[in-house]
């Protein structure tokens, strides 16, 4: 790797794809000089070459009126999945399709998802969007789950069948409506 500096501090610097191809170092205390880089900010590397991060655009969530912690936004292989606290949504890349209806409110959603099939649970109800109908519906044979994990094709599931957690974030409230008024008299000078 050559670096040659013209004239004004200008400079031209190409990296080939023998220079990338060993990628960051594993260990801030790598020695130097060892052909890693230190540092990617703004790329990733992919297919052998570095390449910009794609752009996000933000997801128009204002029909979900939840407090803190919702929306939850799950991006799955087939399918973005936007949950409230009662409510699961679909993303069809401009708006929000509502799809479920909780019967039974429980706490954070949790979901695995195998492409077209989606398990999900909120800690009172298990869901599944069924793979052909790509519908969703309530599952009495699966468990109900506060966290959930697919290691290697197997659900892990924590806190199966298990009512009444410990820690809860959700405030058990409705919205509050708030009316105001003002009083008093008005005098010009």
């Amino acid at each position: 790797m050559d670096l040659t500096v013209i004239k004004g501090g200008k400079f031209t610097f190409t990296l080939q794809h023998s220079d990338l191809v060993r990628g960051v170092r594993p260990s801030a205390r790598s020695p130097r000089n060892q052909d890693y880089l230190s540092e990617c900010i703004g790329a990733i590397g992919r297919d052998g070459v570095l390449s910009a991060l794609d752009s996000m655009t933000r997801l128009n969530t204002s029909t979900i009126i939840d407090p803190f912690p919702f929306p939850q936004i799950f991006l799955f292989a087939v399918v973005t999945i936007v949950c409230g606290h009662g409510k699961i949504y679909e993303w069809n890349g401009s708006s929000l399709t509502l799809k479920y209806t909780a019967a039974t409110k429980g706490g954070l959603w949790c979901a695995v998802d195998f492409h077209d099939y989606i398990y999900l649970s909120n800690g009172a109800e298990a869901v599944v969007r069924d793979a052909g109908s790509k519908t969703y519906a309530i599952d009495t044979d699966l468990p109900t789950a506060s966290c959930m994990c697919n290691f290697n094709g197997q659900v892990m599931v924590g806190a199966p069948n298990t009512n009444g957690l410990g820690a809860n974030l959700m405030f058990p409230v409705d919205p509050a409506t708030i009316t105001m008024s003002n009083t008093g008299t008005l005098t010009t000078v």
